[in-house]
């Protein structure tokens, strides 16, 4: 990666990342990222694409699809020794969805549920990093953290993380578990968010890394990005050494155009 830019981000636990991923989110039907992705050879041969170029860290959840987005992924990534080796893949749990609308579920019992079906999805015995995907208003933090918890002392996930959050929210989480990275949407286009750039400062000082979605502002219903794609990179990249950037492209040229301007 270009030199002045963060090559790498290394969580608590020691485990290391290229601080450039790939969102798999729009490999999904559309409208509304439901159902199978259209073209399932496309997006294996997108997602073998990314790692032949060394983009090891893959973001996506249960909800993607659901299922669907974990499902090509193992297709595409999982080796025939049953491991994914080197790539590091993130999912989030917490949200259920079906042909008409979406909800937010994170009690203990759905968290625990959801990442049994990531890990079938998936084809794996562990998960790097399991997310709580967006809190229901309802369940507490600690209870949602809690049951993830559970989940990685059997080892099941190696790590925890928190979307759409609040600084007050990942504090009440650190009270119950390690937790390893926040997600919520964070882009140069987007209206600058004091109580959100303290955040980020807050996270970094405490090694916890910070991934933001949306990071080229667009809107998560529709392909498009509303600025330019390596520039809101390179930006993110330099905000803060905690931030690990997961742009998402159903383009095999744009994929390639954004390694080649990060240098990766």
């Amino acid at each position: 990666m270009t030199k002045d830019l963060n090559n790498t981000f290394t969580f608590l636990n020691g485990r290391v990342v290229n601080s450039v991923g790939y969102g798999a989110m729009r490999l999904t039907g559309q409208p509304r990222n439901f159902g199978p992705y259209a073209d399932w050879q496309g997006g294996i041969a997108l997602l073998r694409r990314a790692r032949d170029l060394g983009i090891t860290h893959i973001d996506t959840a249960r909800a993607y699809g659901p299922h669907d987005n974990e499902k090509l992924i193992a297709d595409a990534l999982l080796n025939e020794d049953g491991t994914y080796g080197e790539m590091f893949i993130a999912s989030k749990g917490g949200i259920e969805k079906d042909a008409k609308s979406i909800s937010r579920d994170t009690t203990p019992a759905t968290m625990k549920r959801h990442v049994e079906e990531s890990l079938a999805n998936l084809r794996a015995d562990r998960v790097d990093l399991y997310y709580v995907h967006s809190p229901d208003g309802t369940t507490p933090i600690a209870d949602s953290i809690a049951a993830l918890e559970e989940m990685r002392q059997v080892g099941k996930i190696d790590m925890i993380g928190l979307s759409n959050v609040s600084q007050k929210q990942v504090e009440e989480a650190l009270e119950v578990a390690p937790i390893a990275a926040v997600q919520n949407r964070y882009s140069p286009a987007d209206v600058r968010d004091g109580a959100l750039e303290d955040m980020i400062d807050w996270l970094d000082l405490r090694g916890i890394a910070f991934v933001p979605h949306g990071p080229l502002g667009a809107n998560p219903m529709k392909q498009g990005a509303a600025v330019d794609p390596a520039g809101a990179l390179r930006t993110l990249l330099a905000r803060s050494p905690n931030i690990l950037v997961i742009p998402g492209t159903t383009k095999i040229a744009h994929l390639e155009a954004n390694a080649s301007a990060l240098g990766v």
